[in-house]
Formats: structure tokens, sequence, C-alpha cells
């Protein structure tokens, strides 16, 4: 009696790959939470180094190589005045985008359509949350000496 050998590999690569995560999940929680106490442009450095790390450890060079210019880019040109414009543009955008939902919706329930007007209270809950996670990081930036 002979096993099929593609079905014994794939059950232990699967096994391998549930190990790996399981590793490192606790690995990159912690080091995500040592970069939200940070600011800005640490931030942003902190966040790449730590996708950096994971990069490494799971032997992706290719991943590692376009992390790798991103920190570095990222060194020479952050700057948290920058930050703050980008992030006063997607919230400028997300609150276009939440007028037009508000507008889709109200038309939705005029004309009786449930499953737009689902869809459309989704998307508003969606947006919503969007807003303030950006409200939220922009606060923080304010907050950074200048």
């Amino acid at each position: 009696m002979r096993l099929k050998s593609t079905g014994c590999y794939s059950l232990i690569a699967a096994a391998l790959a549930v190990t790996t995560v399981m590793a490192v999940a606790p690995a990159m929680a912690q080091t995500a939470a040592s970069c939200s106490a940070l600011k800005g442009c640490e931030q942003k450095f902190c966040e790449i180094e730590t996708q950096l790390s994971l990069a490494r450890q799971s032997g992706d060079t290719n991943q590692v190589t376009g992390l790798q210019m991103a920190l570095d880019n990222a060194r020479t040109s952050c700057d948290d005045s920058r930050l703050k414009e980008a992030l006063n543009a997607k919230l400028a955008e997300a609150n276009q985008k939440l007028v037009r939902y508000q507008v889709d919706l109200q038309q939705a329930e005029l004309d009786g359509q449930r499953d737009k007007v689902l869809k459309y209270r989704q998307k508003l809950e969606e947006i919503t949350s969007d807003i303030n996670r950006l409200k939220q990081q922009l606060n923080q930036l304010e907050q950074l000496p200048q």
C-alpha cells in the first residue's frame, strides 16, 4: 500500500505554514503595539521595519528588497507636514464619498430598493469608520512638536 506523495507533502507544508503563522503572529502584534506608541514618520519607519523583519524571518527576498527600498525612501523623504497634507487629502476624499453614499441611500430608499439600501448603509458604516480613523491619525500628527 502506497501513500500519494503529493497529499503527504501538502499536509506537511500546511502544518509548517500554520506553525510559522502562529509563531510570527505574536511577534507582529507586539511590534505593532510598540509602533503605535510612535507618531508621524517615526511610526511609519517602525511599521516598515516590522514588515521587513518578518520578511527576513520568512526568507522572502523579493519582499525584503521592496521593503528595504520603501524604508530608504521613507527615511529620505518622509516629512510630518507632508503626512498631514496626505491625510487631509484622504479625509476630504472620504467626506466626498460619505456625501455621495448618503445621497445614493436616500434615492434607494425612495425607490424602495432594499438591496441597495443595505449596500449603501454598509458603505456608510465603512466610510464613517475610515473617516474616524483618518481624523485620529491627523490628531496624532497635529500633536507632534514642530
